[in-house]
């Protein structure tokens, strides 16, 4: 199977719309946190990114399996990618619960050394605990996610996903402002409407699944199919444990990068958590391209096709920095509109737009840079992944932390570091695919 522009997109186009109702759900709650107040709009970034720190952990490992699943499909090997489905979703049971566990009782701890404002651990610290009962339900979106994916077969993906953002609008309503009999909740209100409209997504996906995949073909939820193969289980953690490290220590930066940022002060923090939103709608087809990258490149050495893997990841590319280059357009024009909808504060939206221009920038470089790095992956080498992402990281954080602390440079040169993230990580991920030895371990 060749992969053309058209069979490029029909992978992707379900990805992207679902990574579109995701960034509405993450939005939805940055929206409704503006408008209850500047701490709770820049507590909702640091609790946000704690609890999906944790969480890439479990989606790590269902890239990983994602990955092992594109290649059995690449096999013909429909009754292995059922086991290897079986395998994820028991280990994400599992992980899920000791997840619930360290947010639940001793993230709070955690947190605490990290965060200098007592108003903004406070109100971090009431996402979090609510936050962390909903952590099972996207473990098991997670494992579907994966199996989907890896037969690109993607409608799922925007169909839940979808349904779990119009409900998290709804909910964020009912529950932050405290409507139809409910009292305010704030921001636990927003955690809330998050665990809901994701249990009831989840629901939602497992019939999409026993309604419509042809579970003999795959002996999905067969008793006899259902028994732990230790081999299995390590053959699925050898490729996804450096998905796992790789994505955690990713979003890890992030967070580490707010809590720099939260010591220049809450201003700051505000005003950088309005332009992670901004990045969030930049970031939605860069993302969708990045997963069906991974899924396309491991399809096409199941088929042993690895020289088509660069012209592929090439047609990938083009298509990534085209739809990107749209919405970052778009974004510059309509920059103030924009950010007017996490808050009424002209102010903070004036002193966010400096930031908004420098990062638009800096999507271009990531439209095809994180392109590069999934191919990585997808040659299932995801280690070689995993060493570019921490040397990318170590760099970042470094000049982060001098531009921030050091030099006590301006918000708008502390996002500025974001170049040399995408630069280093880019350049690593080609150099890797021109010179590494991915043909041979294939």
């Amino acid at each position: 199977m060749e992969y053309s522009y058209k069979r490029i997109w029909q992978i992707s186009y379900p990805i992207i719309m679902g990574g579109l109702a995701q960034a509405i759900i993450n939005i939805t709650d940055s929206a409704f946190m503006g408008r209850v107040s500047e701490v709770a709009l820049g507590a909702a970034a640091i609790g946000g990114l704690f609890y999906v720190t944790i969480f890439m952990l479990g989606f790590g490992f269902g890239v990983g399996a994602q990955i092992i699943i594109a290649r059995l499909d690449g096999e013909k090997k429909p009754k292995e990618i059922g086991e290897v489905f079986h395998h994820t979703m028991c280990f994400l049971i599992l992980l899920g619960l000791i997840s619930f566990l360290f947010l639940y009782f001793i993230a709070p701890y955690t947190l605490r050394s990290f965060v200098n404002s007592n108003a903004i651990y406070d109100s971090s610290e009431a996402f979090i605990q609510m936050r962390s009962w909903g952590i099972f339900f996207t473990f098991i979106i997670v494992g579907l996610r994966a199996f989907f994916v890896g037969i690109a077969d993607t409608k799922i993906v925007s169909y839940s996903t979808i349904l779990s953002a119009v409900l998290n609008i709804v909910l964020n309503y009912v529950f932050v402002f405290g409507k139809f009999g409910y009292a305010p909740m704030g921001i636990a209100g927003s955690a809330l409407a998050s665990n809901l409209s994701e249990a009831i997504a989840c629901i939602y996906a497992l019939i999409y699944t026993f309604k419509t995949v042809d579970r003999n073909q795959y002996s999905l939820f067969k008793f006899d199919s259902l028994r732990i193969k230790l081999e299995r289980v390590k053959s699925i953690f050898v490729v996804a444990a450096p998905v796992m490290f790789q994505l955690f220590l990713a979003v890890f930066s992030w967070f580490v990068f707010f809590m720099i940022v939260e010591k220049i002060g809450e201003r700051e923090l505000a005003i950088s958590n309005l332009v992670r939103n901004a990045y969030i709608i930049l970031m939605i087809p860069l993302i969708g391209f990045s997963s069906a990258t991974n899924t396309i490149i491991s399809n096409l050495i199941g088929q042993k096709k690895q020289n088509e893997v660069f012209l592929t990841m090439y047609r990938i590319c083009i298509m990534s920095i085209v739809a990107t280059a749209i919405l970052m357009a778009v974004n510059l024009v309509l920059a103030s509109e924009v950010l007017a909808i996490f808050t009424n504060d002209i102010s903070l939206i004036k002193d966010t737009l400096p930031c908004i221009y420098i990062i638009s920038g800096s999507l271009i470089l990531f439209s095809f840079t994180t392109i590069i790095l999934s191919s990585v992956s997808g040659t299932g080498n995801t280690m070689a992944s995993l060493v570019i992402e921490f040397i990318t990281i170590v760099f970042y954080l470094w000049a982060s932390y001098i531009m921030a602390v050091s030099l006590k440079s301006s918000i708008e040169m502390v996002w500025a570091v974001e170049y040399v993230y995408f630069t280093f990580m880019g350049g690593l991920a080609y150099l890797y695919l021109r010179k590494g030895n991915w043909r041979e371990l294939a």
